[in-house]
């Protein structure tokens, strides 16, 4: 028999006090859990993981974390940070997260010189009040544009909108390469 010290244990093998996620079916059967993507729902419970009985309110959990803890498992593959984004904005659009202490990084100092966002989980009590589960409230209806696709990425916000802004000579062209291109037909400008 392996592993590590597991501590008294009952007839069923389980010790109360072992570190375990609830995710009760009021959070799975909420519009909110629905709506948000798998990116979203694993952040969710990579950061409650964090959570140990007492610092709800203050689990620090920065997008840089995201990135690497949401990539495992990926075959190497990255996520996005547009994707952390946009899973960081639907759980606290959503109402599953509240950005207790917004965390900042001045790269001008240096290394070491990053903070971390504090987050407040809404399924747990913070501070002595009980949870606030602003999920439960949170509807498709009242917030009909706020719907995330799979990937992640918040849809219906921009329906009939242009995400090309029209350049200052009014002329749109059809590819990157003709925007390179000056009048004169020569390629300008530098290669990324």
């Amino acid at each position: 028999m392996g592993g590590g010290v597991m501590g008294k244990v009952n007839a069923k093998g389980r010790n109360k006090y072992e570190a375990h996620i609830r995710l009760h079916r009021g959070v799975t059967n909420s519009e909110a859990w629905e709506t948000i993507s798998c990116e979203a729902k694993a952040l969710l419970i990579e950061i409650w993981a964090r959570h140990n009985g007492s610092n709800n309110g203050r689990i620090p959990f920065s997008h840089r974390e995201a990135r690497k803890t949401l990539s495992a498992g990926r075959g190497g593959k990255k996520v996005h940070g547009r994707k952390v984004i946009a899973a960081f904005g639907a759980l606290e659009e959503t109402g599953f997260l509240i950005a207790r202490e917004k965390g900042s990084f001045n790269w001008k100092v240096g290394a070491g010189e990053g903070r971390a966002t504090e987050w407040e989980i809404t399924t747990e009590p913070c501070d002595g009040q009980p949870a606030k589960k602003l999920y439960r409230t949170w509807t498709k209806k009242q917030n009909p544009d706020a719907t995330v696709d799979a990937a992640g990425v918040h849809s219906g916000s921009r329906k009939g909108k242009s995400t090309q802004e029209t350049p200052p000579n009014g002329i749109h062209s059809g590819s990157r390469s003709d925007r390179l291109t000056g009048s004169n037909g020569v390629r300008s400008g530098s290669t990324f």
